[in-house]
């Protein structure tokens, strides 16, 4: 199915997210590039009705439609599949396909639909139990069942935002293998994604863009080095950690024996040097986010983490950031000014917000937040959003407890997130970070924890490791 953009413009203030952007897409899977800040999130959220562009038209087949909500959006056809799941996590799987789906009227046969959702998850071969509520699932389940819940509504045009963020590599292949399904079905894929890798394995035709501007279009066979120089600036670099110190002061790691194979590499007493990053290394739906933050709640197991002499580190020292951006980690509703000034009242009871202005935009340019300090944080892109949630952190030497810290974002932006968590490496405790890219743990972290499933299959120093190793930890697999 064709779509076209005519002259799309969209602004925050005095920030122009899109400038005049036209594309035509004939079909098949259509790659839409660029850095975090590009205007990438504005432009599919406009084509998916989330937002009015301020000027510019969208026409499919040639019929030029009106879109000022997702719901008028799918009614032409149009889906979303966002980063981070838009979806009812207190209901079931069921029911978030009642909701709102245009195929069934309230008194519709129940056990009738029920078959023909369980069809489409066969035919996908997803085993999810329909009764189970959307919040037990991790996120790469979840946007799973979203894909196929716009597959059961009808949508022709599907716009996946860096949908394999958060998928296992098993996931990835079976959504690829949908994808191309699909297409031969005339269903027209945006698939938005900072991974070349992945647009030259699926994607027919592409765009670039760049500041809000599009500077680049193409067709297979794609010239990679010409990709690269329009996607970014020749200053890139890939980070390396310089060697720091040893500093005197010691935290010990305690891990309870139930989460534990009887594998043990590492000592509950062994002692680590302050600044030590711990990278945990798993599967989408392995335990590795639901430890980090266990360390900072303790909510399903003992395991912790201890001064030399044995005391529990503070909570206060505690520094957490989630993986899901606009569910746990910030409020899609409020500024960026509201943020910092939550942050901010630790310092002082009491608001002033000509302070907070001014300690907000010291935040945004220290962390490079390419945005306003009056905008939303739904009006920002995925890597600001992440950068925001940084910069909330406490200054003051802790634990940093990151998710996934990196997740969606596209080179540049996440060597300059790791930037600012190495400069922070020479003053607090410890970094304890969690994610599903091998070779992220590998350039980073000093110990590597691997777990599969819900278990530690593994703890070492990287020195005593390799990337087969681990790759073979994560799989469930022990030596």
């Amino acid at each position: 199915m064709k779509i076209e953009l005519k002259n799309i413009s969209k602004s925050f203030g005095s920030l122009e997210a899109n400038k005049e952007i036209s594309i035509s897409i004939p079909g098949g899977i259509h790659a839409l590039l660029g850095e975090n800040g590009a205007g990438k999130s504005t432009l599919v959220k406009i084509i998916s009705g989330q937002l009015n562009p301020d000027k510019g038209s969208i026409l499919i087949s040639d019929k030029k439609i009106n879109l000022g909500s997702p719901k008028i959006a799918i009614n032409n056809g149009i889906g979303m599949l966002n980063q981070n799941p838009l979806d009812f996590a207190n209901l079931s799987v069921l029911e978030s396909f009642l909701v709102g789906n245009t195929q069934n009227s309230f008194i519709s046969n129940h056990r009738k639909t029920k078959e023909k959702i369980l069809n489409l998850f066969d035919n996908y071969d997803i085993k999810i139990d329909l009764n189970e509520k959307i919040s037990s699932f991790s996120i790469g389940q979840r946007q799973q069942i979203e894909l196929l819940r716009l597959l059961y509504n009808g949508v022709k045009i599907i716009i996946l935002d860096e949908p394999t963020s958060a998928f296992s590599l098993e996931q990835k292949k079976m959504i690829f293998d949908t994808l191309n399904k699909l297409t031969k079905e005339d269903i027209t894929i945006i698939f938005v994604s900072h991974k070349l890798d992945e647009v030259f394995e699926i994607c027919d035709s592409g765009t670039i863009l760049k500041e809000g501007k599009v500077v680049y279009s193409m067709n297979k066979p794609f010239d990679s080095d010409a990709i690269f120089a329009k996607m970014f600036d020749d200053t890139r670099t890939k980070n390396k950690i310089t060697n720091i110190e040893k500093r005197s002061d010691k935290f010990k790691l305690f891990f309870d024996e139930l989460d534990m194979t009887k594998h043990k590499t590492f000592s509950n007493e062994s002692l680590l040097d302050f600044g030590t990053i711990v990278g945990i290394a798993g599967l989408q739906g392995s335990m590795n986010d639901r430890l980090v933050k266990n360390f900072f709640s303790r909510d399903f197991s003992k395991s912790g983490i201890f001064f030399d002499n044995g005391d529990y580190i503070e909570k206060n020292k505690l520094y957490y950031m989630p993986a899901d951006r606009l569910e746990r980690g910030l409020f899609e509703d409020l500024t960026l000014k509201e943020h910092f000034a939550l942050t901010y009242s630790h310092i002082n009871k009491y608001i002033n917000w000509n302070d907070i202005a001014i300690y907000g935009e010291k935040k945004i340019q220290e962390y490079d937040i390419k945005a306003n300090i009056t905008q939303k944080v739904d009006q920002l892109s995925g890597g600001n959003q992440q950068r925001l949630m940084l910069s909330l952190l406490p200054e003051s030497p802790g634990v940093l407890l990151l998710e996934q810290p990196t997740r969606g974002l596209d080179y540049n932006s996440a060597n300059k997130m790791w930037d600012i968590i190495l400069h922070r490496k020479k003053n607090d405790i410890a970094i304890i970070f969690s994610s599903t890219d091998l070779d992220e743990i590998w350039d980073y972290s000093d110990i590597i924890i691997s777990v599969s499933g819900n278990t530690i299959m593994n703890i070492d120093s990287k020195q005593n490791l390799n990337k087969e190793n681990i790759a073979r930890y994560v799989s469930g697999i022990i030596d």
